[in-house]
């Protein structure tokens, strides 16, 4: 991989189908950066992150990982 680029976060309800994405840019600066995602529902959510770097090249999704939000 080059220099890094962004980081492509993708998330849902269903482990085997994460339909929402995130995308920070600017990943380069951001090395120990830290994110945020709000507005979750209740309910089991499952995360994986990808890097990809300045000449377009996408890593493999992390391990998912999960979060239960309470009401």
């Amino acid at each position: 991989m080059g220099e890094l680029d962004k980081y492509v976060i993708r998330y849902g309800q269903d482990a085997d189908e994460l339909s929402e994405e995130v995308v920070v840019t600017n990943a380069q600066a951001e090395a120990e950066m830290s994110y945020e995602v709000s507005g979750l529902d209740a309910g089991t959510w499952y995360f994986t992150i990808q890097v990809q770097d300045t000449n377009g090249l996408i890593s493999e999704p992390s391990d998912v990982v999960s979060k239960s939000i309470r009401s």
